[in-house]
């Protein structure tokens, strides 16, 4: 069982930090694109659109986590039919969601104008682009139960094969039309058609892996379970607006009380720190569905262990690549764009912080997801976000960009950044808390004592080409790995990493 887990977490990882790449290149070759033959007023209105969608998506409920939270046993022990009652369920009330957020996206739409400081000067008409956006979120809605069964397997590298297989071809359809046509309805219309095509795939493949799955059940899944499920959504849907209101909330701000052009701006940064988000994501949300399976199997003892190792990896991986962040975007934006398009350093410091607080937290955040301990986190977003809120406002005036910016972080660290660890030390390791923060502060001093040659590095080598640039992010990668596994290489959570990937090449070069 402990060899299908890591089998599993390999393969999703590698699937998807692999595609997740070919992605990240192609974007970038779009994003230039988009910048050369569109206005900057363009990508502050994709930003726009983009963020209100993320908002309404609170309609969801978190119903998702739910169910998929729920998938895990039954897929463990082989029950078809609980897990068939379980996808009619999901599939019932993911259309009825589908539908009340196409009804309150379409009655947004007078709304608009009073989200921009000023209206772009483009040719298109604005509500028809929202339409389009509106109509590319809702799509999935109508499917996306069908690859909820293969995420809880613990093979969702398929549904990342797949849907960045036509996100790549539809990146490359989209150079071409703006190239050929500079029509944005086209560009946004072909994503339209993308998504739409992406989960009619999936539903395919996931009936051919589930053949079970194609006929759904007559009866309903018992009102008591119902009961059950609807109990964690109700804490879910209150942890979901918070969610959403403290991560899309951002652009809005920066829309209505910055302008569009600063957006614009913000926006080829946020790509680049949103890109090795995912590509992170890919690594470690490659870890979700096997932590489910074993906390399923009651595997305790082995539970610890696995929150440590993972809590080490996430420092690791999120300190260097936070250090990266800082000392090359703005040498990245400079060689891809131009100085022209630059942001000033506390604004980059700011957007890094956010990534780092954000990023640091996986591990005690994936333990409680999949445990299933919905009901006792559902305020702390609602207490983050109406704290976001009032501070990006605030701050806006006083410090501008990077001020909403240094408000997302200051909300998360004050309610999720304590309240995800305890709850799970309580509930999941059976430890005391002070041991998680007693590591977190030990780790973050580590972090910043490691990144001081990086400081050095950055002061003395500026990167104004692209061989430079690789040298000097291969400087900042040994440099801090060098320093901080010098720390660290003692503790028993390298240790066990280090057994783990050293059994996991030898098994490559076995079958090479």
């Amino acid at each position: 069982m402990e060899n299908s887990r890591k089998s599993n977490v390999m393969r999703n990882m590698i699937v998807g930090t692999f595609f997740q790449i070919v992605s990240l290149v192609l974007g970038f070759v779009n994003r230039t694109f988009f910048i050369k033959l569109l206005s900057t007023e363009y990508l502050g209105v994709n930003s726009l659109f983009t963020n209100i969608l993320t908002i309404l998506s609170f309609a969801e409920l978190g119903i998702g986590n739910a169910i998929v939270y729920n998938l895990y046993k039954p897929i463990a022990k082989n029950d078809e039919k609980r897990i068939n009652l379980l996808l009619k369920f999901y599939r019932n009330v993911y259309s009825l969601i589908g539908i009340i957020m196409l009804v309150t996206g379409l009655l947004l739409i007078p709304f608009i104008p009073y989200l921009i400081e000023e209206m772009p000067n483009i040719s298109e008409n604005i509500y028809i682009i929202y339409v389009l956006f509106l109509l590319d979120t809702v799509i999935s809605y109508f499917f996306t139960y069908r690859t909820a069964i293969i995420t809880a397997d613990q093979k969702n590298y398929i549904v990342i094969r797949t849907t960045y297989s036509f996100k790549v071809v539809l990146i490359i359809l989209q150079i071409l039309v703006l190239y050929l046509t500079r029509n944005y309805y086209l560009y946004v219309i072909l994503q339209l058609i993308c998504t739409l095509l992406t989960y009619i795939y999936l539903s395919c493949v996931s009936k051919k892996m589930y053949p079970f799955s194609k006929k759904m059940p007559k009866e309903d899944l018992p009102k008591k379970e119902q009961k059950s499920i609807f109990s964690n959504v109700k804490a879910l849907f209150v942890y979901k607006i918070g969610s959403v209101v403290l991560n899309g909330t951002d652009s809005i701000i920066i829309s209505r009380y910055i302008g569009l052009v600063a957006l614009g701006l913000y926006s080829n940064y946020y790509l680049l720190v949103s890109a090795l988000t995912q590509i992170l994501s890919q690594i470690f949300n490659a870890f979700t569905a096997s932590i489910g399976n074993l906390i399923a199997h009651n595997e305790h003892k082995k539970t610890q262990q696995v929150f440590n190792q993972l809590f080490y990896f996430t420092i690791f991986i999120y300190g260097i690549s936070g250090g990266c962040l800082y000392f090359l975007l703005n040498d990245f934006i400079t060689i891809w764009l131009g100085k022209e398009f630059l942001l000033s350093n506390i604004v980059v410091f700011a957007m890094v912080l956010h990534f780092c607080v954000n990023g640091i937290q996986f591990a005690s955040f994936t333990y409680r997801q999949t445990a299933g301990l919905f009901k006792e986190f559902r305020w702390s977003p609602i207490l983050a976000s109406i704290t976001n809120i009032v501070l990006s406002i605030v701050l806006a005036k006083v410090m501008g960009l990077s001020g909403i910016l240094f408000a997302t972080s200051v909300s998360r660290l004050i309610t999720a950044g304590w309240i995800d660890p305890y709850v799970v030390y309580k509930k999941v390791l059976n430890e005391k808390v002070y041991k998680y923060f007693l590591k977190y502060l030990k780790y973050i001093i580590l972090v910043t004592i490691s990144l001081i040659p990086s400081y050095f590095i950055s002061k003395y080598l500026c990167a104004y080409n692209i061989g430079l640039f690789i040298v000097k992010g291969c400087l900042l990668v040994v440099s801090f790995s060098i320093m901080f596994l010098l720390f660290t290489y003692k503790s028993e959570e390298f240790k066990s990493l280090k057994d783990i990937g050293t059994n996991m090449l030898k098994k490559v070069f076995r079958r090479v």
